[in-house]
């Protein structure tokens, strides 16, 4: 309930205040006095933040300290000032390099804890690669493929993972339940007075968190989910906004157009992707293209939502600001997710979407195309 009312109280400060900024580059080093929501490419926080900070862009750096909560997302974000409070944060590659005064919250591809950092609550972290080197002092609750732990757990443990290393410098104080892929693993020298058990049923919460069903099956995972959505559409918002406005200009005139152009995406990428794994000169850009249409995958309908704001913006003739926009795509998004786990209908409707979306996106591309060689 906490993170409820939390979540609840971000979202609506931010549209209530819309202290925002929306540049490419941003640099604070003045000390900040109130709370503080930025949006853009780059943002290096070099002064204390008396307040919290909410941030989305590409490359997302704090080396100064927070005396509230941080709420950020982006493609790189590194950690490295002292947080008061809590830390809830997704993007591509997170490294957490300070202390944290309470809970951590992580949503991404690759997170990092180094040796320096300590996290004062729990960390909950759902991600691709996961390395923890520092201390958790709560309970530490792990989601991910490959996850590394080398630090020191003092609470309870929950780790699922398809690949699990205990480096040998790792303590556990109190229990541990895991689920690995190959069955159950050697915990050596880390269990401090505590147990180590392998858990069947954590598969089960796994599967929970897949494409189709995450963020539906309870409170705490609808919960989690809205907040990553609402990271996710923000930094996809704050770098991608010209393109998503381009993007619907024309789009009820090509609607059928858009949908077999993403269709033949949805469809000729993964051939492409298979094609070019076959061929050992092609093994990078296969590998790279993989993981672009897995985020697509994962991401569409963030996507499409935004997508649909913007179509409503252009097509009612709206004056909606940014914060406006994220706020009503973070509510499509969130009635997109409920439509499309029903059964058989919500799997055609996601082709659909996706296909409408990823359409129109790439004919935006192609029509900036032409207009180039023209010019």
């Amino acid at each position: 309930m906490k993170k409820l009312i939390t979540l609840i109280l971000v979202l609506f400060s931010v549209h209530s205040f819309g202290q925002s900024e929306e540049r490419k580059d941003i640099l604070i080093d003045k000390v900040q006095p109130d709370d503080m929501y930025i949006a853009g490419e780059k943002i290096t926080v070099n002064a204390a933040v008396k307040g919290d900070l909410v941030i989305a862009g590409g490359n997302l750096i704090v080396k100064d300290s927070i005396h509230g909560d941080l709420t950020g997302a982006g493609g790189d974000l590194s950690i490295e000032g002292h947080i008061a409070d809590d830390v809830r944060v997704a993007g591509g590659k997170i490294t957490i390099d300070s202390e944290i005064g309470d809970d951590l919250v992580i949503f991404g591809g690759e997170v990092i804890i180094t040796e320096n950092a300590r996290i004062n609550g729990k960390l909950v972290c759902f991600a691709g690669d996961v390395t923890i080197n520092g201390e958790v002092i709560e309970i530490l609750d792990v989601r991910g493929g490959d996850v590394s732990i080398n630090g020191t757990i003092r609470g309870t443990s929950k780790v699922v993972g398809e690949d699990i290393t205990i480096g040998s410098n790792a303590k556990f104080h109190k229990d541990v339940e895991y689920w690995y892929s190959d069955g159950e693993i050697d915990f050596k020298n880390s269990l401090v007075n505590a147990k180590a058990q392998f858990n069947e049923d954590l598969a089960k919460e796994k599967s929970q968190t897949s494409l189709t069903t995450f963020g539906t099956n309870s409170l705490k995972l609808w919960v989690f989910y809205i907040l990553s959505a609402f990271l996710v559409i923000l930094v996809l918002h704050a770098l991608f906004r010209n393109a998503f406005s381009s993007a619907v200009e024309g789009l009820e005139n090509n609607v059928l157009k858009s949908f077999g152009f993403g269709l033949i995406y949805l469809i000729g990428i993964p051939l492409l992707i298979i094609l070019a794994l076959l061929m050992i000169i092609g093994i990078p850009l296969g590998l790279f293209a993989t993981v672009i249409f897995i985020f697509s995958l994962l991401f569409g309908h963030l996507i499409a939502a935004l997508l649909l704001v913007y179509y409503f913006k252009f097509k009612k003739e709206k004056d909606w600001g940014f914060w406006s926009i994220t706020f009503l795509a973070l509510l499509c998004a969130i009635i997109l997710r409920v439509l499309t786990i029903i059964p058989f209908a919500g799997i055609l409707l996601s082709v659909i979407i996706l296909s409408i979306t990823y359409g129109a996106l790439t004919l935006k591309v192609l029509r900036s195309k032409k207009e180039l060689v023209k010019n």
